[in-house]
């Protein structure tokens, strides 16, 4: 009895934040940019994704980019960020338009975020809440120490948390190819990338659990990102079931944040995006062998647009 007792204890002790990316929508059509012809789409996938995270009792932050709430169409854009507060949902700023800040100076970045607060800050203050929290696209914070600083001294200033991330499921990679799929009626191979989706996804959770107990010596509370993507909506359920089967108790990002090894200091200068347990490995100077951490199955990374072309439907 005492045996169960603890291993009950170990499990509840488990906890997950999860964040959403690149509100208010993702495509998966990688031939263009989100236009108002997503805007019912676009409405039906966030209704979806909200259920979900309120069937289980999920806090959750979406990081949402202006331009794209613009593209999609002020009013569709809006309407829909509008819906993730009124539920209880947090928004977060993922920039003007998602640009890569290696590309960038720091006063342009600093615009990036600035604009970036365009629709979320009104719509937060609407509920009484603030806007606390930046998560850079790509999760490049500054390819030099300069730049880096420079950044982080700036988002303090405006009064942001940065946003990391320690689990990623690469479902930006599963959802191109499942819209492929789709266009050229694979329905089979939909079905199998489906469950590739949650297999993959599983041994991530799994691998990066085990990589932050080797850093830390427990496991902190892990913070996954996922995009919100018309995958996501069908398969949220089953993805949060992943982190329930294993014991994990949903957090919000601040709960998940107060936790001491976010507290490791960001001294880790790169030019790439990383989960945050390389880049606490690197500053505690643990050898980590990221070659194991698990791949997308090389059929769907592979996967190409079949030589026919899709069937033609009369309108």
């Amino acid at each position: 009895m005492l045996s169960a007792y603890l291993a009950t204890a170990i499990a509840q002790s488990r906890t997950v934040a999860i964040t959403v990316d690149d509100l208010p929508f993702v495509t998966g059509d990688e031939s263009r940019s989100v236009s108002p012809t997503d805007a019912n789409s676009a409405t039906q996938s966030n209704q979806r994704l909200l259920a979900a995270f309120a069937r289980h009792h999920v806090p959750v932050t979406g990081f949402v980019i202006q331009k794209r709430v613009e593209s999609l169409g002020l009013s569709a854009g809006t309407g829909i960020l509008r819906e993730w507060v009124t539920q209880g949902f947090d928004l977060g700023n993922h920039s003007y338009e998602h640009p890569n800040f290696n590309d960038l100076t720091v006063a342009e970045f600093e615009d990036q975020v600035a604009r970036g607060e365009t629709v979320i800050k009104p719509l937060m203050e609407s509920q009484h809440r603030k806007l606390q929290f930046f998560r850079f696209p790509y999760n490049h914070t500054g390819d030099t120490q300069e730049k880096h600083d420079a950044l982080a001294a700036f988002l303090t200033q405006r009064g942001y948390a940065l946003a990391p991330c320690t689990i990623e499921n690469e479902d930006w990679v599963f959802t191109e190819r499942l819209f492929r799929m789709q266009v050229y009626g694979k329905e089979a191979d939909a079905s199998r990338l489906r469950q590739a989706y949650l297999d993959f996804t599983a041994a991530e959770i799994d691998y990066f659990a085990a990589l932050n107990k080797q850093i830390f010596g427990y496991e902190p509370p892990e913070i996954l990102l996922i995009h919100d993507n018309p995958l996501n909506a069908e398969m949220i359920d089953r993805v949060l079931e992943l982190f329930e089967n294993r014991g994990y108790r949903f957090v919000s990002l601040a709960e998940a944040e107060a936790d001491r090894a976010y507290a490791t200091p960001d001294y880790f200068i790169t030019s790439y995006g990383p989960m945050w347990s390389y880049r606490w490995a690197k500053v505690k100077g643990i050898a980590v062998d990221g070659s194991k951490e698990p791949d997308p199955p090389s059929w769907i990374v592979n996967y190409e647009k079949p030589p026919t072309a899709p069937p033609h439907h009369k309108s």
